[in-house]
């Protein structure tokens, strides 16, 4: 396991734009896969110390891996977006726009919303046992087919595309109380359905968030094993010990993770190797980001 620390990164950055390759040839669906942070202060325009500069190297690189990939749609997980106990949460308008505010500065947003990829998304729960909930708001077209969008995805989506055209995107939001099991086979099953398409998949997620007493949720030891976990397991590009920890674990480090992870874990479907890695504590809650590649 590694040690715990501030800050960590592995200087290795290459773009792989045949991400999607498998060893065999065969043209795999997934062409792109990261974990992306998204505290606000990852925005350029925050002041940063020396453990945010090296996340948001990090982030600046994935965004310029993911635009020569030049997917067809981009899929967020988010745990700050729509959530509903029991079901996979879909963003079934024909927008999502938002706001985040850093304090020195604000990033806004309008995107389209990937509606033809929505039945797919929700047979590829219904068949992994999860039941999938449409959201719309307002109308079912135009304009004000709008669903707020969360500052989970913006924080990613900023390293992305910007304020540039880009990709149509999807977003979902996975449930808490049905356990990891039923979110890798999603993973699984959304891979199975994605044909022609090429996909790329945001994990939006910080780690634990209970490392400072004097914190919004308090201290605890499980924290550090946490983050350490998660940094070992990312860096060998293997997500399934992930998979394993218990509920209890879980609820002590205080992730927001897990959930996501578990999508990205059965999409990955093999060995992959980590690019554009970082890891930073700069306050109470740990942030990774991280790109895979096939091996």
């Amino acid at each position: 396991m590694l040690p715990f620390g501030d800050t960590a990164r592995n200087v290795e950055q290459g773009c792989d734009v045949t991400g999607g390759i498998a060893r065999s040839g065969e043209v795999m669906p997934i062409v792109f896969k990261a974990i992306m942070p998204h505290g606000d202060e990852l925005l350029p325009f925050t002041p940063a110390d020396s453990g945010l500069e090296i996340l948001r190297s990090s982030m600046w690189a994935i965004g310029q891996s993911l635009r020569a990939c030049e997917p067809d749609l981009v899929l967020i997980a988010s745990p700050h977006h729509l959530r509903i106990p029991g079901h996979l949460a879909i963003a079934d308008t024909a927008w999502a726009e938002g706001l985040v505010d850093a304090g020195t500065g604000t990033y806004r947003r309008r995107v389209e919303l990937c509606r033809t990829f929505h039945p797919t998304l929700a047979d590829a729960s219904a068949s992994a046992g999860l039941p999938p909930a449409r959201v719309s708001f307002q109308t079912a077209e135009g304009p004000l087919s709008t669903l707020p969008l969360d500052f989970g995805s913006l924080v990613p989506l900023y390293y992305l595309v910007g304020h540039a055209d880009g990709p149509k995107i999807c977003l979902i939001g996975p449930p808490r109380d049905l356990g990891l099991k039923p979110l890798v086979r999603l993973g699984q099953e959304i891979a199975a359905r994605c044909g022609d398409r090429r996909l790329a998949f945001i994990a939006s997620a910080d780690l634990a968030h209970a490392h400072q007493p004097e914190g919004p949720y308090g201290f605890d030891p499980a924290a550090a094993a946490y983050d350490a976990m998660v940094q070992e397991a990312a860096l060998a590009g293997d997500l399934h010990a992930l998979q394993q920890l218990s509920p209890a674990f879980i609820a002590a480090a205080k992730p927001d993770a897990p959930w996501q992870l578990a999508i990205l874990h059965g999409l990955m479907e093999g060995p992959h190797r980590v690019r554009d890695f970082a890891y930073a504590r700069p306050g109470y809650f740990g942030m990774l980001a991280a790109r895979f590649e096939a091996i």
